[in-house]
């Protein structure tokens, strides 16, 4: 029999708690999803959102973006969650 592990629905302020405090009830759930002992999921409205904080909170002094492109999409890829 094929394990699954349970599944839990994760928006955009757990997502970015969980980045920015590991110590966090949501941290330690992105460290459980990481390892494989749970499943994350939330929709894709919630990238959406991390995505502008990440474009508009992390510029230079031109006030330029420091995270676009590629970069953006390899951290979509290494975030433990399915957007769907």
């Amino acid at each position: 029999m094929k394990y699954h592990p349970r599944t839990y629905m994760i928006t955009a302020p757990m997502i970015v708690r969980g980045l920015f405090d590991s110590k966090s009830p949501e941290g330690l759930l992105l460290e459980k999803a990481a390892c494989g002992k749970i499943r994350l999921v939330a929709k894709p409205v919630e990238w959406n959102k991390v995505l502008w904080l990440l474009v508009n909170t992390f510029k230079d002094n031109a006030g330029k973006p420091l995270i676009f492109g590629a970069k953006l999409g390899e951290i979509h890829k290494a975030l433990p969650i399915e957007f769907r």
